[in-house]
């Protein structure tokens, strides 16, 4: 906690800080789950569905891109691999990307709320 964190926590009274601390910075596995919530959580629960099957069919044409005899049948495979690993990258982005727009909204609605409560004058 720097400086300023520490001033701002003595300005506040004890409602302000029980109400800053329910909406106060999430670890990586509350902003995880908090992906599921929502408006967006059944498209995050199809997104994750989706990654794991492209995921394991990469690993399976990896396995035939190994097993390949034949090299037209290995770069078939190689090419699906890849391009399926490329996908789950896609996927696993947006995830991240999800996670962190939900950190910036939480973060403005706590200033929201901040500021309803200076307008009330409390």
């Amino acid at each position: 906690m720097d400086e300023l964190d520490r001033k701002i926590e003595e300005a506040l009274n004890e409602e302000d800080r029980t109400v800053l601390r329910q909406f106060g910075e999430q670890g990586l596995w509350g902003q995880w789950f908090s992906v599921y919530n929502g408006k967006m959580g059944p498209l995050a629960g199809f997104a994750t569905v989706m990654t794991f099957l492209l995921f394991f069919s990469a690993v399976y044409c990896g396995w035939r891109f190994f097993d390949a005899s034949a090299a037209i049948d290995a770069a078939r495979w190689g090419v699906g691999a890849v391009m399926l690993m490329v996908m789950v990258g896609f996927l696993k982005l947006w995830f991240w990307l999800r996670m962190e727009s939900n950190r910036v909204l939480r973060e403005m609605k706590r200033l929201e709320l901040q500021i309803a409560r200076m307008a009330q004058g409390k």
